[in-house]
């Protein structure tokens, strides 16, 4: 240490002064434009340098915290798993078997709560009950409720996933506060949590809809209603007079999807809307539905709509056509084409609701000039 200090004191600093004023003068004699290529190129080794400590920092950080990670999981499973299989564990000991630094330090319990949402995620019946009844002896419960009330979208949305996951019923009505909010993401789990702490009515929260269902919403939600005993299945044709134009587009699908033939009556009333994503999703669901009912209808409709709600009925008419659509089938069929889609799909609706269409087509093949020879030919083939 003395030698170190010795060599220090050694050394001439002026002269080390004197370089760089000359390096200065040196500097200082070049054009402008060098002089500021220098700075600039000083300034981005020195971010460059910044940067690179940054990241090694942050890389070292979040290696340190994946081993402390993996550390904590090799302690908590086996604890775990002499809690869900011991029938003999005394549940008010339930605390006792963690370290206080298990249940008090921050990392450690946002370790121990993602590994009990892992398990119940891979876990049904008694298993499950009992990580609801850790859950909440350990109190995490009450760190979920406490994300719900974060500022920041993604902590609330964690927070309702957690307590939706562990059955924790009794914040049914915290979490449908944000079934209006502006982040479509929060909506989505909002709904999902709602969905899954309800007892009997799942879709309750349609009534309070304000926001845009998206499909990929729709599709979400009619993927965890296929999931669910039957009888729990609303009545959609309930939200058929929402103000919310894509709830009842939602519910116009799912009253087809799941054969809800009681509500034909309030469909056909719906055939009536300005709304033409209504009229086309009413359409399909009297497909789906097999309603011969709404044949009458779909005629008188077919001159008052655009070419691909037309379309749609004639597709509907290939379902529950009768003989009544056959001499309309057959004005399409003989009038000039305008759509091409619209004329091929008349001629493959003649074909599937007339026992003579074959026949009929086989006629008018032979009278056509070779355009109607070869819609004819591509309405046949059901391969397009």
């Amino acid at each position: 240490m003395e030698f170190n200090n010795k060599i220090f004191l050694q050394i001439d600093w002026s002269d080390f002064r004197y370089a760089m004023d000359d390096i200065g003068k040196t500097i200082y004699t070049f054009p402008v434009h060098i002089r500021i290529l220098i700075g600039v190129t000083i300034l981005f080794i020195l971010i460059v340098f910044v940067l690179l400590g940054i990241i090694l920092s942050s890389r070292i950080y979040k290696t340190k915290r994946q081993n402390k990670r993996v550390e904590l999981q090799n302690i908590f499973q086996p604890i775990l798993k002499e809690l869900l299989f011991n029938d003999e564990q005394d549940p008010s000991q339930l605390k006792s078997s963690f370290s206080k630094d298990d249940l008090h330090i921050p990392f450690h319990r946002f370790t121990l709560l993602e590994e009990l949402i892992h398990l119940h995620e891979n876990f049904t019946g008694e298993t499950a009950e009992r990580l609801e009844k850790i859950y909440a002896a350990l109190d995490f419960e009450i760190d979920s409720r406490e994300k719900l009330k974060s500022k920041r979208w993604y902590i609330i949305a964690k927070g309702m996933k957690e307590l939706a996951i562990m059955n924790v019923r009794t914040s049914y009505t915290e979490i449908s506060k944000f079934i209006n909010s502006k982040n479509d993401i929060l909506r989505m789990e909002t709904r999902i949590a709602l969905m899954k702490l309800s007892d009997k009515e799942p879709l309750a929260f349609l009534t309070k809809e304000t926001e845009p269902l998206s499909d990929w919403d729709s599709a979400n939600i009619y993927n965890m209603l296929t999931k669910m005993p039957e009888h729990i299945i609303p009545d959609f044709s309930h939200w058929l007079n929402s103000t919310n134009k894509d709830v009842v587009l939602f519910c116009i699908q799912m009253i087809g999807r799941f054969r809800q033939r009681e509500s034909v009556g309030r469909l056909l009333l719906l055939l009536d809307n300005k709304d033409d994503r209504i009229k086309i999703a009413v359409i399909k669901a009297l497909r789906e539905l097999n309603s011969n009912e709404g044949e009458d209808i779909l005629l008188k409709l077919f001159p008052l709509v655009n070419n691909v709600i037309q379309n749609e009925i004639l597709k509907t008419l290939e379902v529950i056509g009768s003989e009544k659509s056959i001499s309309f089938l057959e004005k399409i069929i003989q009038q000039p084409i305008e759509d091409y889609p619209t004329s091929i799909q008349a001629i493959r609706t003649m074909l599937t609701i007339n026992k003579s269409g074959e026949s009929y087509i086989a006629r008018i093949f032979e009278q056509s000039g070779p355009q109607l020879r070869l819609m004819i030919q591509h309405a046949r083939d059901r391969r397009l």
